[in-house]
Protein backbone atom coordinates (compact mmCIF):
# COMPACT_ATOMS: atom_id res chain seq x y z
CA UNK A 1 0.00 0.00 0.00
CA UNK A 2 1.41 3.44 -1.00
CA UNK A 3 0.68 5.68 1.39
CA UNK A 4 -1.01 9.25 1.60
CA UNK A 5 0.07 10.14 4.79
CA UNK A 6 2.80 9.32 7.52
CA UNK A 7 2.40 10.93 10.59
CA UNK A 8 4.63 9.87 13.70
CA UNK A 9 2.92 8.68 16.83
CA UNK A 10 3.22 6.85 20.42
CA UNK A 11 1.27 3.81 21.77
CA UNK A 12 -0.45 5.32 24.36
CA UNK A 13 -2.75 2.39 25.37
CA UNK A 14 -6.09 1.80 26.34
CA UNK A 15 -9.12 1.01 28.34
CA UNK A 16 -11.50 -0.17 25.65
CA UNK A 17 -11.30 -3.87 24.67
CA UNK A 18 -9.71 -4.61 21.38
CA UNK A 19 -8.13 -1.14 20.46
CA UNK A 20 -5.69 0.89 21.11
CA UNK A 21 -4.69 4.33 21.35
CA UNK A 22 -2.13 6.03 19.50
CA UNK A 23 -1.43 9.64 19.91
CA UNK A 24 -0.58 11.23 16.30
CA UNK A 25 0.70 14.55 15.64
CA UNK A 26 2.63 15.76 18.18
CA UNK A 27 4.26 18.87 17.34
CA UNK A 28 2.36 19.23 14.34
CA UNK A 29 -1.32 20.44 15.22
CA UNK A 30 -4.01 20.98 17.66
CA UNK A 31 -1.55 23.32 19.44
CA UNK A 32 0.88 20.98 18.99
CA UNK A 33 -0.24 18.67 21.07
CA UNK A 34 -1.79 16.22 18.49
CA UNK A 35 -4.41 13.64 19.24
CA UNK A 36 -5.47 10.26 19.90
CA UNK A 37 -6.64 7.73 17.67
CA UNK A 38 -8.44 4.43 18.16
CA UNK A 39 -7.18 1.86 16.27
CA UNK A 40 -8.15 -1.95 16.42
CA UNK A 41 -5.69 -4.20 17.68
CA UNK A 42 -5.26 -6.63 14.93
CA UNK A 43 -3.99 -3.55 12.54
CA UNK A 44 -1.23 -2.46 15.37
CA UNK A 45 1.50 -5.48 14.76
CA UNK A 46 2.62 -7.03 17.81
CA UNK A 47 6.04 -6.08 18.33
CA UNK A 48 4.17 -1.80 18.86
CA UNK A 49 1.73 -2.34 21.37
CA UNK A 50 3.81 -1.93 23.97
CA UNK A 51 2.92 2.00 25.47
CA UNK A 52 5.61 4.64 24.81
CA UNK A 53 6.48 2.65 21.90
CA UNK A 54 7.31 5.23 18.48
CA UNK A 55 5.19 4.36 15.46
CA UNK A 56 4.58 5.33 12.20
CA UNK A 57 0.84 6.40 11.52
CA UNK A 58 0.69 5.62 7.48
CA UNK A 59 -2.62 5.33 5.21
CA UNK A 60 -4.41 6.43 2.62
CA UNK A 61 -7.77 8.75 2.77
CA UNK A 62 -9.05 10.40 5.36
CA UNK A 63 -10.66 9.73 8.04
CA UNK A 64 -8.31 7.08 9.45
CA UNK A 65 -10.42 4.05 8.05
CA UNK A 66 -7.29 2.72 6.29
CA UNK A 67 -4.34 3.11 8.39
CA UNK A 68 -1.28 0.36 8.69
CA UNK A 69 0.99 0.79 12.11
CA UNK A 70 4.53 0.10 11.45
CA UNK A 71 7.54 0.83 14.75
CA UNK A 72 9.81 3.08 14.17
CA UNK A 73 13.67 2.01 13.47
CA UNK A 74 16.20 3.54 15.74
CA UNK A 75 17.55 6.33 13.83
CA UNK A 76 14.31 7.31 12.87
CA UNK A 77 13.00 7.63 16.37
CA UNK A 78 16.33 9.71 17.08
CA UNK A 79 15.55 11.67 14.12
CA UNK A 80 11.74 11.98 14.95
CA UNK A 81 11.56 12.28 19.05
CA UNK A 82 8.83 12.62 21.28
CA UNK A 83 9.82 15.77 23.25
CA UNK A 84 11.62 18.64 21.52
CA UNK A 85 13.63 20.86 23.60
CA UNK A 86 14.05 24.45 22.93
CA UNK A 87 17.03 26.72 24.02
CA UNK A 88 15.50 29.47 25.64
CA UNK A 89 18.93 30.75 27.21
CA UNK A 90 19.97 32.60 23.81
Amino acid sequence: MEANFKIRGVVFGSLYPKKIHIHVGYGIGMMDGGGLLMVATEKVPLNCRMPNTLVWVMGQGHPYENVTIKKMTYSEALANPVHTYINTTQ
